[in-house]
């Protein structure tokens, strides 16, 4: 029985009516529709399971059950209030204690607070107008009385619980009579406690019913609310209209000023230019007279040309007149558009003074509601400030308690990263010991041709430490899980791979002889890992310099020659890289399980210079061709031998070997695409590799026959796979779903090799 009801998720039946019960490794989800179905449902099926023994998990009494039911339906109730059930609890215990018979919901959510009831309000009323030294002793005395009612219910159980175990213990033997009491007990107490679970679960369901019938109360007051914003909005549009109303009425009041000015200065102007004219007429009819009485010829001339100048005179004077005029008229129109406006915001004042008038009351109604939302508000603010206070001592706490933690975490780290290096320090020892072959896994990235090919859902590869991988074939919806001796990730760059094979590979400066050979798939990277480029170089190239520090540090203590030979195996056939040739070349097994190329070109090589020159030039000389796996696919196993002597001055000499191998890759040419050449190249390439896996499937078994001579391959790694050499293997292998099977098959492969023992290796010396 599980300890959680879950909710069926395409039901919308109640919380308490659902259940699920596991058995036999599967869920039964079962919702009920009655709310007294469940109960018998629940146990029955719970009986059925125990009875028949097919359930795992434990079970659940009947109190149990009756105790979960009650707090799902009062998560019910909080969950409808938008509340969580401890704040639910806490916020009806207040009410209660406080003696407030309305629902909790009527506290103030957010910035809106909901509508009460009118009784509600009247008791607010009565509470406010009430002296606060009364309000506080009937708070002390409804407490007071909350405690009496508990211990009265607390006596009234003991009370029953008594009465129905003495009225059963009086007939029951003597000896027996503990044994007994304390089974009706516990049983009397249960059936107590279910009368009083029954009474909560009724509580609960009118607390809910109560909680639904003032939700419409809710959305009322949210629309209230709204609409008492909107009418303050429009207050506020209204008067600001008011304002601006009010100051172009001053300003067409300070025009008509300025109108009426005008208008006074044109009638002076007037009255000055009848004055001018009645001066002009009187002269003019002196003129006239003077006309009369004159006598002679030249006394007319000249008071005609009086004349003259006063009719100008005239006619200037006329023209001012009709200026003056037309000015008093645009001056007139311009204090008759003054007065409309003035009436216009005359009219508009009187509008906005009867709007205001009746939005007075509304505005009192909107302060009242705003002063209860921020006495609302600064409860709440109360009530968080509180909350934060406790917080912060929590969080203090927490955060005493996280730092205790994170110093016990990083020594536990430590302990552990210590503890994994020692583990690998003795790992391998026991394979110097036993003489096993090391096996690493490098897995390349992904490439832009295969990632729209990868199906969604588990990765092909998955990594849990640095020793172990998992690989999913989505054909049989499995995932395999390997352990090498380390893997590496497609992240992993070629100095890390380098670090942790520099070891195993520089132990020839001391006589050892050592092979590390790359294995895997066409195209799964292992040239890459070998012989990388010029700007990240691969193991051949990073162990050569490596020999060469090795050699510079020790110049005052030992003499160091070293030498290089690099041959590929193309077809079944041997050839010198570093000087091709039609010469056939052959590899001969010496008696003491060596094996030699007689007619190898062997350099001797002086500086990392000389090594990077012979490197380029193998390379070009090595058989490579485009398939459809690998735009550059190496079509030959190539080795690079590299031979050391070390002379202690006046002292033994050391002779070392170290094969560096970048096998040609196994393929399936149904995905290759080749053909002809490139056919008879790949099936020369997979009967090689073939006779490898037979050589290491009979060291595995430790057969007395090694079939060595089944391949050339075979042959020059003889002294290395059978010897007393160290060997490594480097499994190179595809992140790509479509190249699962050949992952899983090389995989295998270096699973069976990792479990070769070819005994401790021995240091070859010449004493001097």
């Amino acid at each position: 029985m599980t300890t959680t009801f879950q909710r069926c998720s395409s039901l919308d039946d109640a919380s308490w009516t659902c259940f699920s019960l596991l058995f036999m490794g599967r869920t039964l989800d079962l919702a009920v529709g009655s709310d007294l179905q469940v109960h018998a449902w629940f146990l029955g099926l719970q009986h059925l399971i125990a009875v028949h023994g097919i359930g795992s998990m434990p079970m659940m009494s009947d109190a149990q059950f009756v105790a979960r039911k009650v707090q799902l339906k009062l998560m019910t109730v909080a969950h409808r209030q938008g509340l969580v059930l401890s704040r639910y609890l806490v916020q009806r215990i207040r009410a209660v204690a406080s003696g407030e018979a309305a629902d909790l919901s009527m506290t103030p959510t957010g910035s809106a607070a909901l509508a009460a009831t009118p009784r509600d309000a009247k008791r607010e009323k009565k509470r406010e107008s009430a002296p606060t030294d009364g309000a506080t002793a009937a708070s002390g005395l409804k407490a007071k009385l909350m405690r009496l009612q508990a211990v009265a219910r607390d006596r009234r159980v003991m009370a029953e619980l008594a009465e129905a175990v003495c009225s059963q213990v009086a007939g029951l033997p003597a000896d027996g009579r503990a044994n007994a009491l304390k089974e009706m007990l516990r049983a009397a107490a249960i059936r107590v406690l279910k009368a009083h679970a029954g009474g909560l679960v009724a509580e609960t369901c009118r607390l809910a019913e109560a909680a639904e019938s003032l939700a419409p109360q809710l959305r009322t007051a949210e629309k209230t609310e709204r609409s008492m914003r909107k009418l303050q909005q429009r207050f506020e549009e209204v008067d600001a209209r008011r304002i601006t109303l009010e100051g172009e009425l001053s300003a067409t009041r300070a025009c008509a000023e300025a109108s009426s000015g005008a208008r006074m200065g044109s009638s002076k102007a007037e009255a000055e230019a009848s004055e001018r004219r009645r001066a002009l007429e009187e002269r003019i009819r002196d003129v006239e007279a003077r006309l009369k009485a004159a006598q002679g010829q030249q006394r007319v001339e000249a008071e005609a040309a009086q004349n003259r100048l006063q009719d100008e005179a005239i006619a200037a004077a006329t023209g001012e007149k009709l200026s003056l005029q037309q000015q008093l008229e645009e001056k007139g129109r311009e204090a008759a558009s003054a007065r409309e406006a003035d009436a216009r915001l005359a009219e508009r004042l009187a509008a906005v003074q009867a709007l205001s008038g009746k939005l007075g009351p509304r505005m009192r109604t909107l302060q009242l509601a705003a002063a209860r939302v921020r006495e609302g508000q600064q409860q709440v603010k109360a009530d968080v400030q509180s909350t934060k206070q406790r917080l912060v001592g929590d969080l203090g706490r927490v955060a005493k308690a996280t730092e205790t933690l994170g110093e016990e975490s990083r020594a536990m780290e430590e302990k552990y990263r210590l503890a994994v290096e020692d583990r690998k320090k003795l790992h391998n020892q026991i394979l110097d010991l036993k003489g096993n072959i090391r096996v690493f896994l490098r897995v390349r990235p992904i490439n832009a041709k295969e990632l729209p090919t990868e199906p969604p859902g588990e990765a092909t590869v998955q990594f849990r430490d640095d020793t172990s991988v998992g690989i999913f074939d989505a054909t049989y919806s499995r995932r395999k899980w390997f352990e090498f001796d380390q893997v590496f990730d497609p992240g992993t760059a070629q100095q890390q791979v380098f670090e942790e094979a520099k070891p195993l590979a520089t132990s020839v400066l001391d006589g050892y002889n050592v092979c590390v050979f790359a294995y895997g798939q066409t195209g799964s990277g292992k040239t890459h890992t070998m012989t990388g480029t010029a700007r990240d170089p691969g193991l051949n190239t990073n162990v050569l310099r490596e020999l060469f520090r090795i050699r510079d540090e020790r110049r005052n203590e030992y003499e160091i020659n070293i030498s290089i030979a690099i041959t590929e195996i193309y077809n079944e056939m041997v050839r010198d890289l570093l000087s091709p040739s039609p010469k056939k070349l052959d590899i001969k097994l010496n008696p003491d399980g060596s094996s030699t190329i007689p007619g190898l070109t062997e350099l001797r090589v002086t500086t990392v210079e000389d090594v990077m020159k012979c490197i380029v030039d193998a390379s070009k000389n090595r058989a490579t061709s485009t398939t459809d796996m690998n735009e550059q696919s190496s079509r030959s196993h190539s080795i690079v031998t590299v031979r050391t002597q070390c002379a202690l001055r006046g002292s033994d000499t050391y002779f070392g070997k170290i094969h560096l191998v970048d096998l040609a890759g196994s393929e399936n040419t149904n995905k290759s695409g080749v053909s002809g050449q490139g056919m008879k190249e790949a099936q020369n390439i997979n009967k090689s590799l073939s006779a490898l896996g037979d050589v290491i499937q009979s060291l595995v078994a430790k057969n007395p026959h090694t079939p060595y001579r089944n391949s050339k391959l075979t042959m020059m790694l003889k002294d290395s796979l059978g010897g007393d050499s160290k060997t490594l293997m480097i499994v190179c292998s595809s992140p790509a779903q479509t190249n699962v099977t050949e992952t899983l098959s090389s995989l295998n492969f270096a699973s069976r090799a990792r479990n070769v023992e070819l005994g401790k290796a021995k240091r070859n010396s010449v004493a001097n």
